[in-house]
């Protein structure tokens, strides 16, 4: 692919709505002279101030339901494919799991990530999906593949699908229209409000993770109280006892 790993960003860049068309990949990164990496995103819905953390919209259901695809190959996959086609009940459109990414679960053939670069038109009944990279071994007519779109493609405010159910993908800095692509953060300095105690009131509070809707807050006062394992966010930059939430971002 001809896309940069990392794009040079200026401080302007991230706070500003980029644009209706993209001139990087989705996903894309890019970095400020401080080391704060971001993520090339698309608002799938508007994104108003104040904003926390978004998450990626693309929901991973049962087979044939939401927008992440398990089902079965239609054509039988000869070692050294690129292309699959698996049977699909929606319609998608054409590029739908563009920069998604391919997997086969199970342990007879390669199972490692295949970048999809291109997908046909589904016609209700099947889809064909065009991979980055090969596939390495055969692979049987019925067998269960996954196709996931690209987690970046679809950001939202959070609580935009279901509290609890969530994945947070990055942080906006500025409010989004729908459809626009946008600098997300997803690591380096970074102040959000703090639902609870604020980090670093308390001795040894120092991890932070998402609270329903994007907030922070900290991890010892995680809502699953019962096995906690809220996504973690980042931790506390500085040092003291009055409670800041100043942190030092890491959602990747």
């Amino acid at each position: 692919m001809s896309f940069p790993y990392l794009a040079a960003l200026s401080y302007r860049a991230v706070v500003t709505e980029y644009a209706a068309a993209r001139a990087f990949h989705t996903g894309a990164k890019g970095m400020t002279e401080d080391g704060s990496e971001y993520r090339l995103c698309k608002a799938g819905a508007a994104m108003t101030s104040p904003i926390s953390a978004a998450i990626n919209y693309h929901q991973y259901l049962t087979p044939q339901t939401g927008t992440c695809l398990e089902g079965a190959t239609t054509v039988a996959i000869v070692d050294g494919d690129v292309t699959a086609t698996i049977g699909d009940t929606n319609t998608r459109a054409v590029n739908f799991y563009k920069d998604g990414y391919f997997v086969i679960p199970t342990s007879t053939v390669n199972s490692s990530i295949n970048p999809i670069w291109k997908n046909d038109l589904g016609d209700g009944t099947s889809i064909k999906v065009y991979l980055s990279s090969p596939i390495k071994g055969a692979l049987a007519l019925g067998a269960t593949v996954q196709a996931y779109p690209n987690p970046w493609s679809d950001v939202r405010a959070g609580g935009a699908y279901a509290h609890g159910y969530e994945h947070f993908v990055c942080c906006p800095e500025i409010p989004v229209s729908s459809g626009y692509y946008f600098w997300g953060k997803v690591k380096g300095p970074h102040w959000s409000w703090v639902f609870g105690t604020w980090p670093g009131a308390a001795a040894n509070d120092r991890d932070v993770v998402f609270h329903n809707g994007g907030t922070f807050r900290m991890a010892d006062e995680s809502i699953n109280t019962a096995a906690v394992s809220n996504q973690r966010a980042g931790y506390l930059m500085f040092s003291g006892n009055y409670g800041d939430a100043l942190l030092m971002l890491q959602i990747e």
